[in-house]
């Protein structure tokens, strides 16, 4: 059977060259979406500025969920968790321990001659306490340690973009105001510190500066000579407490770049979902064409049939046709997928989804997964095909392979139902979905499900539009119309098989699609809706400092001024295995700045212990306005905290709204990202935006922003998560377009002898073109028609969960696009290679064999 199995694929390449490319590009994927997880999982924050340390404790920065019994999961917590500085002199009396050097990283930035001094390629820069220059270390290549509030130590590389010598008078913006400082001293690193700039000031300043007395953001610590690794990281353990973590080795830098962790989960939690989206779409675009490809062989099989092969025989040829199939294309696969990869990898990284130096690995487990995966979808494929062509008696092989059976089996009827009524489950799901990420992943699933009910069902498919719309185009063409009706009735498996592709296409492009602008013009809406100030202070970065709403409070003409700042809560509120957004504001005036359509209580008690929820996330909890909830903050802090109001308007803001004096400590960064104002009653707004404006002086990096222009920045800052969709929806069109070429070409040319039989028998070849182009037109609108329909049932209640309306955002231009591809795509793919065909001699083309 194998050497029959290599004969039959050399003798049929039309048949299996579709299958083989559907092989290798569903390989492709697989090996790149394997490539983006080997890479993500691998990815590790850099050792810089504690390169110096033997280890470094810091706060916990994952905590353990139990979803069930015997199941918990471990979360990433998305603020810093930082430690109790009592801790520093346990740390330090541990045997082992030579220093034990407290540290905590404050956002800032240097200004020399009004301008602001660059950290490294853009990177940010941080003030830390001096006594941490040792954990690098940094020495002194000029001046001395600094000994007063205002006096800093820069590194030598902010000393060389600003032109700075010791004695030099500078401008330090970080936490409050900007202040004038001297610098006493420039350091050297021992190693290259790529990502940060250093500033360097006083330990009580850094303290200050830092504003979470009593905690500190990590503690380095340098071993004794003589202590071991594995020795010193236990006795640390011990003296830290369950709530600190031990970080030794390459695992220091994580206790730097919190973002690289964030980011690290980000690719994962992106290649998986992905790559389990584009597998499914994978093994269905694989199982129709290997599917296509036996059902076009029929009569060969049924002339093995006839001369005494036995299934057994027939099933292990096709099997073996299959494997060694999937094996070559899958090997194929491998290096595209590869440098796909890569090129994702590489894409996301500067687009700030990725860790920013994240290497790329393409190791053996990604490819061993696109060839297993090509393998076993391939004989998964060919499995149930080759029961039902090795089962047909030998005396009516002949008959079954040249006529098809007119009602499809009870396995397909099965299959069909079963799909329809998991889309019906799904459905109710995602409409009544209490999340953004459990409507969408509903969504697409949903899609796709409806595609397989479809291809299922496709002969009734196909029958139904012979009948209805069929029965219109065989009047409008008494010839080319009739014949493809005809064709279409006697043919309605391959019609199937044709149209299937098509029908993915529309459906997957216009879910993923769709659901994103759905999404993102809800958000714009809500937004829009939400933000009911006049003017707002906003800065590039890093944020404004608190004191900043104090001073734009004090402005003439300002009546309100809050503070806002995101954040997040921890697994709590129904939320048992992922944090969600918050956002943290300053009690006074939120009430008068903010629309969050609330629906009980009011935002202008939320102040001290308390919280405001969702509908949504307070139904979760099973709580009210007055009750009392548990809720985890984002560094993983507990509290329990009084609900004062529940809202709507919670897209791209927060599932809930905390006062920021509670959260202020609990946060990685303790500046704000807008300051919210509402002018006045009868105040001049330009004139109050040009008093707002001479705050500058105090803090450099602030501007003022209208609520257009507000919204605006808004927008822009969500273009990353735009263009990731537009990737992903790239991608898997691109694949569902190749399937739709596979299939129709396939169609095509084994269709040659029949054409060819047609113009033998009287047809001219303007009839025969007329009869292809009336079939294409049939299979182009069952394809966009079911396509659409199937996206807009996804569509529909996204739109409704999400937009609490049952119309969702469509852009005209991107529908056309969609519509429009595939009609051009299905009509260029079934036309060209039937046209092909006619160019050949009749009494030639008669004589090819199939």
């Amino acid at each position: 059977m194998l050497r029959i199995a290599l004969l039959g694929i050399r003798g049929r390449m039309g048949a299996f060259t579709g299958a083989f490319v559907a092989l290798a590009v569903a390989a492709a994927l697989v090996m790149a979406c394997g490539v983006l997880l080997e890479s993500g999982l691998r990815a590790k924050a850099p050792v810089e500025r504690y390169r110096g340390a033997d280890a470094v404790v810091a706060g916990a920065q994952s905590v353990r969920v139990h979803l069930g019994p015997e199941d918990a999961e471990s979360v990433l917590l998305p603020e810093r968790g930082r430690i109790d500085a009592g801790a520093v002199r346990r740390i330090a009396a541990t045997p082992g321990v030579r220093a034990a050097i407290a540290d905590d990283t404050v956002p800032a930035r240097l200004l020399a001659d009004g301008a602001a001094i660059p950290g490294p390629s853009g990177h940010p820069t941080s003030v830390h306490p001096w006594s941490a220059a040792a954990l690098t270390p940094y020495t002194l290549r000029a001046g001395r340690p600094p000994a007063a509030k205002d006096e800093i130590v820069v590194d030598s590389g902010l000393a060389a973009r600003g032109r700075l010598r010791v004695g030099r008078r500078v401008r330090l913006a970080a936490t409050g105001r900007a202040q004038s400082v001297t610098v006493v001293g420039i350091a050297v690193p021992r190693a290259v510190v790529a990502r940060q700039a250093a500033v360097f000031v006083t330990d009580a300043e850094a303290t200050r500066l830092a504003g979470h007395p009593g905690r500190v953001d990590a503690v380095g610590v340098i071993a004794a000579p003589g202590t071991s690794a594995g020795a010193l990281r236990e006795r640390l353990r011990d003296a830290a407490g369950p709530q600190a973590r031990v970080l030794t080795g390459a695992d220091r830098g994580r206790a730097e770049y919190l973002d690289v962790a964030d980011a690290r989960e980000s690719v994962i939690a992106i290649a998986g979902a992905f790559g389990g989206l584009a597998m499914l779409i994978a093994m269905f675009v694989v199982a129709s064409t290997l599917g296509l490809a036996i059902q076009l062989r029929e009569r060969e099989i049924a002339l093995l049939r006839a001369i005494a092969a036995t299934p057994r025989q027939v099933r292990r040829m096709i099997g073996w046709e299959a494997l060694l199939l999937a094996l070559t294309a899958s090997l194929v696969g491998l290096v595209p997928g590869a440098a796909l990869g890569g090129a994702l990898g590489r894409a996301f990284a500067d687009r700030g989804i990725a860790p920013e130096d994240m290497a790329i690995h393409a190791g053996p487990l990604p490819a061993a997964a696109a060839i297993g995966a090509g393998v076993v979808t391939a004989w998964l494929a060919v499995w149930v095909a080759a029961r039902r062509a090795a089962r047909v008696q030998p005396t009516r092989a002949l008959q079954d392979a040249a006529v098809e059976r007119r009602l499809i089996g009870p396995a397909r009827v099965l299959g069909g139902l079963l799909a329809l009524g998991g889309a019906t489950a799904l459905l109710l799901v995602s409409m009544s979905a209490k999340s953004l990420d459990t409507a969408a992943v509903t969504a697409a699933c949903i899609s796709f499900v409806l595609v397989l009910a479809a291809a299922f069902l496709g002969p009734v498919v196909a029958r139904l539009a012979a009948w209805m719309p069929g029965t219109i185009v065989a009047r409008t063409s008494r010839v080319g119309g009739f014949l493809a009706v005809a064709n279409v009735r006697s043919s309605a498996r391959r019609f199937s098989s044709a149209s299937t592709p098509l029908v993915l296409t529309v459906a997957m492009a216009g879910s993923l699609l769709f659901v994103s602008t759905t999404q993102e013009h809800a958000t714009a809406k809500q937004g829009r809706e939400r933000v009911t100030a006049d003017l707002a202070l906003r800065s590039d970065a890093p944020g404004l400092p608190q004191s900043a709403v104090t001073d734009a409070r004090g402005v003439p003409g300002v009546e309100a001024a809050v503070g806002v700042a995101a954040t997040s809560i921890g697994p709590s509120l129904g939320l048992d295995a992922a944090p969600g957004p918050a956002q943290a504001v300053d009690s006074d005036g939120a009430a008068r700045v903010l629309d969050l359509d609330v629906r009980h209580g009011s935002l202008a008690d939320l102040r001290g212990d308390t919280v405001a929820l969702t509908v949504e996330r307070a139904r979760a909890a099973h709580a009210s306005v007055g009750d009392r909830v548990n809720v985890m903050l984002g560094d993983g802090a507990r509290v329990r905290l009084r609900v004062v109001a529940t809202y709507e308007r919670w897209l791209g803001f927060g599932e809930a709204v905390l006062p920021r004096a509670l959260v202020a400590g609990h946060r990685t960064s303790p500046l704000v990202g807008a300051v919210l104002i509402r002018t006045a009653p009868g105040a001049d707004r330009a004139a109050v935006a040009r008093r707002l404006r001479a705050l500058a002086g105090r803090y450099p990096s602030m501007r003022v922003a209208d609520r257009a222009a507000l919204a605006s920045e808004d927008d822009a800052e969500r273009a990353s998560e735009r263009w990731l969709n537009y990737v992903l929806v790239a991608i898997i069109v691109a694949f569902s377009a190749i399937a739709v070429v596979n299939t129709l070409t396939m169609i095509a040319i084994e269709r040659s002898r029949e054409l060819a039989l047609m113009r033998l028998v009287g047809s001219t070849p303007r009839q025969v073109a007329g009869m292809a182009r009336w079939e294409a037109a049939l299979l182009v609108m069952v394809g966009l028609g079911l396509g659409a329909a199937i996206a807009a049932a996804t569509l529909v209640p996204f739109s409704v969960a999400i937009a609490g309306t049952a119309m969702p955002y469509v852009p005209a231009g991107q529908l056309a696009a969609v519509l429009g591809g595939a009609l051009v795509l299905g009509l260029a793919a079934s036309q060209l290679p039937t046209r092909l065909a006619l160019r050949a001699k009749a009494v030639d083309a008669i004589g090819v064999r199939e």
